[in-house]
């Protein structure tokens, strides 16, 4: 898509009048993509993603309407909605920019561990109208798209026609009693109270700006046990999670009084480890940055996330 077409898009739809667009790369959903969008007067980060769903945003402008510390606000289009739709039903969406650097890049202090239990506990504790709360999916959107991209990646690694394929399927045979669990039946589904989860609250959707830290990209919002979330602050995530005792402890320390139900950890951390291998395997396959995929992939396995939730088992 060309810049002059997306500026169209943008001053009809939104009334921006954008002089500069600049793509930002960071990210690892091939479903979007993302711009810094300059005007006059402003700068904005503009989405067009066909990831996630609908509700994704609507919880972030309640959020952010809300005035809840750490929420970016949404940017409304000149009809006054959160989006709207260009190509293959494919969302625009416009916030803010906010200057500052991705923890993922330099990670956090253990102050700012802290101040980023505080803004989940925020999240966890909103109430969101009983319309949007109703409307929030229970479960993550990727889950039934992962069987068949499973079996596709084991059918290629079959056959690997280049080298890296042929590392993966290095990979796929020598942790093939690690995949076979992931890809085995889910452990108990957990039972306990929902509450808006972000669904995908690592490092690399969290800015470090000067009045704070800023959660973004909000496309996997998910109702459930707060665990969903809490699972990618209590091991496996390597550098887009705490990496040491002393940064968990901030966090649960800012996040407050919960007592953390290890069964719903468990069962949260198998469905991400499954997703994350197989997402990242196809991704080693289909593009772009394959080698950068294949190093992910075994660091998952060996290590990570995949490694620690069949440990669990």
């Amino acid at each position: 898509m060309g810049d002059t077409l997306l500026q169209r898009w943008l001053y009809d739809d939104f009334g921006l009048d954008v002089v500069e667009l600049s793509p930002v790369g960071h990210g690892a959903d091939l479903a979007a993509q993302v711009w810094r969008a300059s005007t006059a007067t402003n700068r904005y980060a503009v989405k067009w993603s066909g990831a996630g769903t609908n509700t994704g945003h609507q919880v972030a402008a309640y959020l952010g309407d809300s005035g809840l510390p750490g929420v970016p606000e949404v940017v409304r289009t000149v009809e006054g909605g959160l989006w709207t739709f260009h190509g293959k039903k494919k969302r625009l969406t416009v916030t803010p920019w906010i200057d500052g650097r991705r923890a993922a890049d330099g990670g956090l202090t253990v102050e700012q561990w802290s101040q980023y239990g505080v803004l989940l506990r925020r999240v966890h504790d909103a109430e969101p109208p009983a319309r949007l709360r109703d409307a929030l999916p229970k479960q993550s959107h990727i889950v039934a798209r992962v069987p068949g991209l499973a079996a596709e990646v084991r059918e290629r690694v079959s056959e690997p026609q280049d080298e890296v394929e042929a590392e993966l399927a290095g990979l796929w045979a020598r942790y093939a009693g690690t995949i076979d669990v992931l890809l085995a039946d889910d452990p108990p589904v957990p039972e306990g109270p929902r509450v808006v989860c972000h669904g995908d609250p690592h490092l690399g959707n969290v800015l470090v700006a000067e009045d704070g830290l800023q959660l973004i990209d909000w496309d996997d919002v998910i109702l459930a046990p707060r665990e969903q979330d809490l699972m990618f602050m209590l091991g496996g995530m390597g550098e887009v999670g705490p990496t040491t005792a002393e940064q968990v402890e901030a966090f649960l320390s800012g996040y407050g009084p919960h007592v953390v139900d290890e069964n719903a950890v468990r069962y949260y951390r198998h469905i991400r480890a499954r997703e994350d291998v197989v997402l990242w395997s196809h991704q080693a396959l289909t593009g772009p940055d394959r080698e950068d995929c294949v190093r992910i992939t075994r660091g998952i396995l060996a290590e990570g996330l995949a490694a620690l939730a069949v440990e669990a088992c």
